[in-house]
């Protein structure tokens, strides 16, 4: 008995211990679980902020985003605004059920710094969901010269600004323009007064020479441009976009949706983004150019998936996507939403979107960021960025990179930082294509902005600098981002080390060198294997008469350790430029005229490189079909036997504690000239020269970092003369090298060498001189008419007249050797 209870006594203390330690745990993992768990999980929020529209003669243009914070008004040329004669702009506030508590706005200087005016709106007109607004600007602007308008709206307690360029100018033509941008799309979408068209577009030999509607231009043809078989109806209206204007020319963009009925009676959606550079003569406006980009709207429910993969329709081949390493899940983006498809269950899970599938209006889908997948694992999880202007949610009107990670077995979407940057959105996004990464453990973020590498521990989210100065062409990074390359000077032309490194270990960066009287340039990376070049410097001021060319004697290729892989050395044979194209590489060649002194064209060649059966099985592939024309399909490494997906939408993970991390701006950016083309930022260059060469290929602009214009395709007088006496002294002393009269005088000259001649009678015509190289030596170009230059020798008080086509063929002898001073 005494041995029963002794037993019954210890079962008792081993209850009660367990229970102990029980509660205990549960206290214990409460904790822990209410530190890491979030509070709740639900659908993204939807979009706040008014909307901002221009308005002319009832016509509204220039549709103005919110930011929720004062942004580098400098660092943002969204559209430009033409003001009227009195200096007045007419507002319209769509406040979508918004309480406008009152506007008001300010007159800034392009670079920012210096505010002409701060006026508070007294008079608001109210129509239901409408507010209008007129802002009279004071007399200190000057005629023909860009102005930021920084307007201000305070709704519920919180302030949101807007921004857009202002100029008061003649001529400009500006209701003439919208009201043919507008016709223009009502035309060729309701298919009438097909007359017009017709008269507006020009076909060439390359009329409809690829069948598809992704792509079109002005030389299509009427029937392509009027949709062909697709039949659309209008869903969302567009509402032109000034880019540029000016006395001659001026660039509009606008975006709309339409909407198609298939074959199976289903409706499908259609993003589009139109361009038109016009210019108004004899009373009308005349079409320069036309191009319009077709993107339709991933919908899961419209018979997406097919054996031979995920069918996306009508849209540009180029589609970002990665697979987890044993290609059974692929995370793919298609019009800024990302989805995951798992072909072993038929799961097709919206993984992130800003438009809504439900309650969508204008602001959701503003295209003003980009979706990058840095990594999907073997379970499905994905690791992603968003970087631009937030359209909603948490950071709704901000701007920066955010980072998040996508759990499959839950379906929910955690951020783990938003790191906020005044960066206009367009480099923002060009910097995070360059670099983002997440480490394989998870500790580490790293990305590229405003030249500067940062390293974010993600535990903590502390910030550190790890490399700066990465200037413009100055850098590669690898397929997967883990290995980045940069030159340690950061000079394009003239930099003689090369620094590369492993993200994953960035306590051994390795270092290439250029030998004596070389340069080195990283090119590019294939997988995670580096291609560098290396150029003589002989070599490079031979080819400073070839607008930027850095011919290279030898191409490296070495994998991630250091290792050399090939060596790529022709013999009298220089590689000018290369083009990535899958696992190849295709080089542009150039060799040596007789005398040496010049480089000439030669035979192409390639490189290539391994992973072509891959590309066999992941990637994209087409089908034409009578309605869509040409459709493009997203290979998933293997056939797709279910056809019917089971579709999942995941769920944002919400937290009490912001992750936000703001990151400075650097205070002494690389001068940069920024390249305008279809109305968006394009590229930018170091250079002056190739930044025209560019823009001259686009129909373009050009505009120094502050957004001051450097050039524009087609506007120029007719003839121009400067006045002699203007003209800086240095200029007239015969000195032709830009970076000696910089120095010297510590004005901004450029140097245009390579250009063509009418590319800088531009400078002429806009009032600066230009310094050349003649068949005698050193002389100015003060003028220029329909039929003659107009030349002044160094040290003389007059110029004098010189053949159009024989001063052609005089700089062209001489390498178009040309020196541009800009004030």
């Amino acid at each position: 008995m005494k041995r029963m209870l002794l037993k019954a006594g210890r079962a008792a203390a081993h209850v009660l211990f367990l229970a102990a330690l029980f509660v205990v745990s549960v206290l214990f993992f409460s904790r822990m679980i209410n530190q890491t768990t979030p509070d709740e999980a639900l659908a993204m929020e939807s979009s706040t902020f008014p909307l901002v529209y221009m308005q002319r003669k009832g016509v509204n243009f220039n549709c103005l985003h919110g930011y929720v914070r004062e942004m580098d008004a400098s660092a943002l040329r969204e559209s430009i605004t033409p003001l009227q004669s009195d200096r007045s702009i007419d507002i319209q506030i769509q406040t979508y059920s918004s309480t406008i508590d009152s506007v008001s706005y300010e007159v800034l200087s392009l670079d920012g710094k210096e505010q002409l005016e701060n006026t508070k709106v007294i008079k608001l007109e109210t129509d239901n969901d409408i507010v209008r607004a007129k802002l009279t600007l004071q007399n200190r602007m000057l005629m023909n010269k860009e102005y930021i308008l920084k307007i201000r709206l305070v709704t519920g307690g919180r302030s949101i600004w807007y921004y857009t360029n202002v100029v008061l100018a003649d001529g400009l033509h500006a209701d003439e323009y919208l009201n043919f941008v507008i016709g223009f799309y009502d035309k060729t979408v309701n298919k009438s007064d097909l007359g017009t068209v017709a008269a507006a577009v020009e076909p060439d030999e390359t009329t409809d020479a690829e069948a598809t509607l992704a792509y079109m231009d002005i030389h299509d043809s009427v029937d392509q441009l009027t949709w062909a078989s697709l039949n659309p109806q209008i869903y969302y209206k567009p509402t032109p976009q000034i880019c540029e204007i000016n006395t001659n020319t001026a660039s509009l963009r606008t975006e709309y949706r339409i909407a198609s009925v298939n074959e199976d009676g289903r409706t499908e959606i259609f993003n589009v983004k139109e361009y038109y550079r016009v210019r108004f003569t004899d009373s009308r406006v005349f079409l320069l150019n036309f191009e319009r980009t077709t993107d339709e709207v991933f919908d899961p429910e419209n018979s997406v998936l097919d054996k031979r993969g995920i069918i996306l329709g009508i849209t540009d081949k180029d589609i970002e996507f990665k697979s987890d390493p044993k290609r059974r899940i692929v995370a793919f983006v298609q019009e800024n939403e990302l989805w995951t498809y798992e072909n072993a269950t038929s799961r097709l899970t919206q993984v992130f979107s800003f438009p809504q599938k439900e309650n969508m209006d204008y602001r959701d889908f503003y295209d003003a960021s980009s979706i990058q997948v840095l990594r999907v694992s073997t379970g499905g999880d994905v690791w992603f960025t968003v970087s631009g202007y937030m359209n909603r949610g948490d950071h709704e009107g901000d701007n920066g990179i955010a980072l998040y990670y996508y759990e499959a077995s839950t379906d929910m979407v955690e951020e783990k930082l938003f790191l906020e940057s005044s960066e206009s959105w367009g480099l923002l996004e060009k910097d995070a294509e360059m670099l983002s990464y997440v480490t394989e453990d998870e500790q580490w973020f790293f990305a590229l902005i405003e030249e500067r590498v940062y390293r974010v521990r993600l535990s903590d989210r502390t910030v550190d600098v790890i490399a700066e100065n990465v200037h413009n062409n100055c850098c590669a990074s690898s397929a997967d981002n883990r290995y980045f390359a940069y030159l340690a000077e950061g000079e394009e032309y003239a930099s003689a080390a090369l620094r590369v490194l492993d993200l994953e270990n960035t306590d051994k960066p390795l270092e290439y060198k250029a030998g004596e009287g070389e340069y080195i340039r990283p090119l590019c990376y294939m997988d995670q294997d580096l291609v560098y070049g290396l150029a003589r410097q002989d070599d490079i001021a031979i080819a400073t008469l070839d607008s930027g060319l850095f011919p290279m004697y030898s191409l490296h290729i070495v994998d991630g350790e250091g290792n050399e892989l090939k060596n790529y050395e022709p013999s009298d044979t220089w590689v000018t430029d290369i083009t990535v194209s899958d696992a190849q590489i295709a080089l542009t060649r150039k060799t040596k005229n007789e005398d040496g002194n010049a480089f000439i064209d030669t035979s192409a060649d390639q490189i290539v490189g391994t992973g072509t059966e891959d590309l066999a099985a992941m990637g994209t592939a087409t089908m034409q079909t009578t309605r869509k024309q040409t459709e493009v399909i997203l290979r998933v490494g293997s056939s797709i036997s279910d056809t019917t997906p089971d579709i999942v939408r995941s769920k944002i993970v919400s937290y009490e504690s912001s992750r936000k991390v703001t990151v400075q701006s650097n205070p002494q950016p690389e001068k940069l000239c920024c390249v305008y083309g279809s109305g968006k930022l394009y590229r930018r260059y170091s250079q002056a020269r190739e930044a025209i060469a560019a823009a001259d290929r686009l129909l373009g602009f050009v505009t120094d970092d502050l957004g001051n214009y450097m050039w524009i395709r087609g506007n120029r007088d007719v003839t121009a003369q400067i006045n002699v006496d203007r003209i800086p002294r240095e200029l007239r002393t015969g000195i032709t090298d830009a970076a000696q009269l910089s120095q010297e005088t510590g004005m901004d000259f450029y140097d245009l060498t390579g250009c063509q001649l009418d590319q800088v009678m531009y400078f002429i015509s806009r009032g600066y001189p230009v310094a050349a190289v003649g068949e005698k030596g050193p002389v100015l170009i003060v003028g220029y008419d329909e039929f003659n230059t107009h030349l002044l020798d160094p040290g003389s008080d007059e110029w004098y007249y010189y053949g159009l086509e024989d001063s052609k063929a005089m700089f062209e002898a001489q390498g178009n050797i040309f020196t541009a001073y800009l004030g």
